[in-house]
């Protein structure tokens, strides 16, 4: 017998059905609607004031998770370097100050949530507390499965989640 022949009369003889990580094997797995919501990650933002108009700048990515592991320590009166050690950012005043010149102070966000108005050319993030209803209100559309929930926005727009 040719091996040709040996390997077509193994697989014909084999299991039939497809293998469990095939595609069509696919089954709809019963999820709870708990495992759905995953809470966003933060982001950490400073905002400086180029021509009179308030701009969102993301730190850099080590300098966000810094902070983020500092406000997630429970340590609200740290001071967290930033900028390679130009910036000294202060936690709990969520403030950011220059380290070797004068310089105005800068506020800081722990950010989640996002909005972009009419006018503006980048998003822009929303207050910390006004994000963590949001935040509350998303978890418990996705986890409830009710959604055409309606929000205001600090600046009195109507967010419908």
């Amino acid at each position: 017998m040719s091996s040709v022949q040996s390997q077509q009369e193994q697989l014909s003889q084999s299991d039939p059905s497809p293998s469990p990580n095939s595609c069509s094997s696919f089954e709809l797995i019963d999820m709870d609607a708990g495992s759905l919501y995953e809470p966003v990650s933060p982001h950490w933002f400073y905002c400086k004031i180029i021509d009179s108009k308030e701009t969102w700048i993301p730190f850099n990515s080590e300098d966000s998770q810094q902070l983020e592991e500092a406000y997630s320590s429970g340590c609200n009166g740290r001071v967290v370097p930033t900028d390679g050690g130009r910036y000294d950012v202060h936690l709990g005043e969520r403030m950011r100050y220059a380290v070797y010149w004068d310089e105005l102070a800068s506020e800081v966000r722990r950010c989640t949530w996002f909005y972009k108005g009419d006018k503006d050319n980048k998003y822009v993030p929303y207050s910390e507390s006004f994000s963590q209803v949001l935040e509350e209100t998303y978890m418990l559309a996705v986890t409830l499965d009710e959604w055409k929930k309606k929000l205001e926005s600090p600046n009195r727009e109507i967010i419908i989640l």
